[in-house]
């Protein structure tokens, strides 16, 4: 959830949030789903990760903004704010596929945000149906990873302070449930509050994807790119953008990729000695045959 408004930011990320689930999985949440035996196990496993945190190299490169604000979400695009907190399953699914054919990604589950053995590499897209009913709120945090990083999209301290209250009052209902008889009122409650947000943050991020869709897929700005884990970077290596209009797509990792000078930038990776291309010197790119993070020189 990080802002640079909060003293604890740097444990998420800066200015960028981390994503509600259905409900919010910490340390704390943890601890509760083993003292707390009156949770039932189906809830407990549909929990996510609610906090996926962007990291603080990545987030100070992030500087685009919203089209419109968590608050606003709502009120732009109503029925997909609906459906994001009604059938968030379904909502994150078809979320998902959008931004698979608008980015040209190969499907990696979880949006490669856990890349543990075979959750680290490309998949059947028929897979994303178990992603999205079995990991509900990881597979939203991972559309929501998505759209940050490869569209370039900062949180507003207005969003930031909607997840950290929603985050903090799913986490006190649950830290209060192993020691005291919290009211089904007040569960419930904090139930409604991270689905609420669940379908805002839906609704935000399909506003900014049509935004895309309209004008074009660029490709991740540079400096977000040269920061991600390398299998993220191999994730947008591989990807064969649809189009939708605009300007074509950035390539990154082809062999004739040209630097700011208009001469070829290229790399010799430094494990298994293939040459790449790189957008640009003086940042960190992925090997796309052995994925070794290599610096341009």
């Amino acid at each position: 959830f990080g802002s640079s408004h909060f003293g604890s930011s740097s444990l998420f990320g800066s200015r960028a949030p981390s994503r509600p689930t259905w409900r919010t999985a910490t340390a704390a949440t943890a601890f509760a789903d083993k003292a707390n035996t009156s949770v039932p196990l189906s809830e407990r496993a549909l929990r996510g990760p609610a906090k996926m945190p962007i990291p603080q190299d990545v987030v100070q490169n992030l500087t685009g903004h919203w089209k419109v604000g968590l608050f606003e979400a709502p009120f732009s695009a109503p029925l997909q704010c609906c459906f994001g907190c009604l059938c968030t399953c379904c909502a994150v699914y078809q979320q998902r596929m959008e931004l698979l054919d608008l980015t040209g990604e190969p499907y990696v589950c979880c949006a490669g945000l856990c890349p543990c053995g075979p959750l680290g590499e490309p998949q059947d897209r028929n897979c994303m149906c178990l992603e999205a009913c079995c990991c509900t709120g990881l597979a939203l945090s991972g559309n929501r990873f998505m759209v940050q990083t490869r569209f370039d999209k900062e949180n507003t301290p207005c969003d930031d302070c909607i997840l950290w209250t929603v985050c903090l009052f799913d986490c006190c209902v649950d830290i209060a449930s192993c020691f005291i008889e919290v009211p089904q009122e007040i569960k419930l409650l904090a139930d409604c509050a991270v689905m609420t947000t669940n379908g805002c943050m839906h609704a935000q991020q399909h506003v900014e994807i049509q935004d895309i869709k309209k004008n074009g897929y660029n490709g991740p700005s540079p400096g977000v790119f040269g920061m991600l884990p390398p299998t993220q970077q191999s994730m947008i290596q591989q990807g064969k953008p649809g189009g939708f209009g605009g300007a074509p797509p950035q390539q990154f990792g082809a062999p004739q990729q040209m630097g700011m000078g208009g001469a070829p930038v290229q790399v010799q990776c430094g494990a298994c000695s293939q040459v790449y291309g790189a957008p640009q010197r003086g940042i960190q790119v992925a090997c796309p045959f052995c994925q070794t993070a290599n610096m341009v020189p």
